[in-house]
């Protein structure tokens, strides 16, 4: 189908109070098209399931040495892994989807109560006015965990009435924070460094944010995007996707495989600043999300940062093995790093990264 036979209502669920997207904004870039289907798992769906039924009692035994070696290896090689047996309850979850579903599917003018400030990326947005061309096709709601930001994002949506909103989702980023920890203990304990080398810069959650994006069924999903290839720049990422399938990954060839999506699992994947604080040992690998002409999908992404002065440098330990012979990335702090962002705005590839590298 071509742009110009594309009715402009097509896009009517991106029109904001200030501004209406039209379908050209929504066609990337040529060599941005998806050459994939969103439900395509068949050109090799490797990415490794990791479970923690063995290992909840965090008991450190000889099961518990193979999990954590198991969750390394994962993220040396692909930088995601599959997560099941997680112990979040499945409550929360189900709680959490039904809320942010019903916020979705609330008209527009109420939806843009909530909107994103023009200083901040946070709150709900119709794709994202900062990028100009190649919008994403996806509805997006951004917060950090705080609970004062989430009643109020919450309150401007639902005119002051008592809602389930805010509850559900505290109790989801609440529940996460608690599965990361055990998640950075886990690759700590891996990479043979103190099981709280990440964990003690986790202590403010002030810097930890929440995105939860619902795409669209679309008009012409082997020209749009739901988002571009980027690498996630905080530093852990749990994403729960639904059964409709969506998220691809790029392997070290450059080429693209879909993640097929596992009934009650979340996918973890490596950021830029755990791959900078593991000296390149633990990879943050470039992904996208691409969408279909039939059904919408939610996904739920949670981004762990550390403290904004927390100083991103990587163990003497993960220096001069076999693997890694000198330091890869100059010392940061998430706060400098975090400034960066927001002036970028836009992360393509691994820019954001990448000028963090010392050159050979």
């Amino acid at each position: 189908m071509e742009i110009e036979t594309i009715e402009r209502q097509e896009v009517a669920s991106f029109s904001t109070v200030e501004k209406k997207y039209c379908v050209k904004d929504f066609v990337w870039s040529k060599e941005e098209w998806p050459m994939i289907n969103y439900n395509n798992f068949e050109q090799g769906d490797d990415i490794p399931v990791v479970s923690l039924s063995t290992v909840m009692n965090r008991e450190k035994g000889e099961e518990y040495e193979k999990v954590c070696t198991d969750m390394v290896h994962a993220c040396e090689k692909w930088g995601f892994f599959k997560l099941i047996d997680h112990g979040v309850d499945s409550e929360i979850i189900k709680r959490m989807v039904g809320r942010c579903s019903e916020l979705f599917d609330l008209p527009m003018d109420q939806k843009m109560k909530g909107a994103r400030s023009t200083s901040l990326p946070l709150g709900y947005c119709a794709s994202n006015p900062d990028y100009g061309r190649n919008l994403p096709w996806a509805e997006i709601i951004q917060l950090l965990q705080s609970p004062q930001q989430v009643v109020t994002f919450a309150t401007k949506v639902y005119d002051d009435h008592p809602n389930p909103l805010s509850d559900a989702i505290m109790d989801y980023m609440n529940a996460l924070d608690g599965l990361g920890m055990v998640i950075f203990e886990m690759l700590a304990h891996g990479l043979g460094l103190p099981d709280d080398f990440f964990t003690k810069n986790m202590d403010k959650k002030d810097e930890t944010m929440i995105r939860i994006n619902r795409y669209p069924p679309c008009p012409l999903p082997e020209k749009c995007l739901g988002l571009g290839s980027h690498s996630d720049p905080h530093t852990l990422t749990i994403l729960l996707q639904d059964e409709v399938g969506g998220l691809q990954v790029q392997k070290s060839d450059n080429t693209w495989v879909g993640i097929r999506p596992i009934p009650n699992s979340f996918v973890i994947n490596i950021g830029d600043t755990l791959e900078a604080w593991t000296n390149g040992r633990l990879q943050s690998v470039v992904h996208r999300a691409v969408v279909n002409r039939e059904k919408k999908r939610l996904s739920i992404a949670y981004f762990f940062s550390p403290r904004g002065d927390a100083v991103i440098e990587c163990h003497p330990k993960l220096v001069g093995d076999d693997r890694v012979n000198t330091r890869k990335y100059k010392p940061f702090t998430w706060g400098d790093f975090r400034k960066e962002l927001l002036i970028q705005k836009r992360v393509q590839g691994k820019a954001a990264l990448n000028r963090y590298l010392i050159s050979s």
